[in-house]
């Protein structure tokens, strides 16, 4: 059976995560939860894939993958990121690929608009917030991902779209459909 795991800090990406399961039929585990034992004996060749928020240079699924690189012999391993970068920013610097290092050949890699809601936001995660938006609004020149961050700094954003699950759907089909 296909496992689908996460991890999530707000719930973006857990909910993300249980719609793929429920739309390829698959168990949703927290990433936190799988012990890397369980990957192993489950080695049928079925697609494992990865949903992991991004929090600046943090990406925990990358970590996993990188900590255990056995699991993409065994069995095709999708990661999908979710974050508030803009996708068209997200996917053309690939931030996973430089990451994974030679791993990222043999993993397929999806990125998904995500959720900020300031009104959930730990403490630490609203500090570091307004620093890093202060630091934008100092910038004379800012790109089309800065101003979309400053525009919604202390506003609840959500741009799930679980529309942009139908590709990491494709891909599982072409691996085990």
């Amino acid at each position: 059976m296909s496992l689908v795991l996460h991890h999530s800090w707000y719930g973006s990406t857990r909910d993300y995560a249980a719609e793929f399961a429920r739309r390829i039929d698959a168990e949703v585990l927290p990433l936190s939860h799988l012990h890397p034992q369980q990957l192993t004996q489950r080695s049928d060749g079925s697609p494992i894939v990865i949903f992991s928020a991004i929090h600046g240079p943090t990406m925990p699924a990358i970590d996993f993958v990188r900590r255990h690189p056995e699991l993409v012999t065994l069995r095709p391993v999708a990661i999908a990121c979710v974050g508030m970068t803009l996708l068209t920013e997200a996917r053309q610097k690939d931030k996973m690929a430089r990451s994974l290092g030679e791993l990222a050949q043999n993993v397929a890699r999806f990125y998904l608009p995500g959720r900020l809601l300031y009104s959930e936001l730990s403490a630490k995660h609203r500090i570091m917030m307004t620093g890093i938006i202060s630091a934008l609004k100092a910038k004379p020149y800012r790109t089309d991902n800065e101003k979309a961050m400053i525009a919604g700094f202390g506003k609840d954003v959500d741009h799930t779209d679980y529309a942009e699950l139908a590709p990491i759907v494709e891909w599982y089909d072409s691996n085990f459909g």
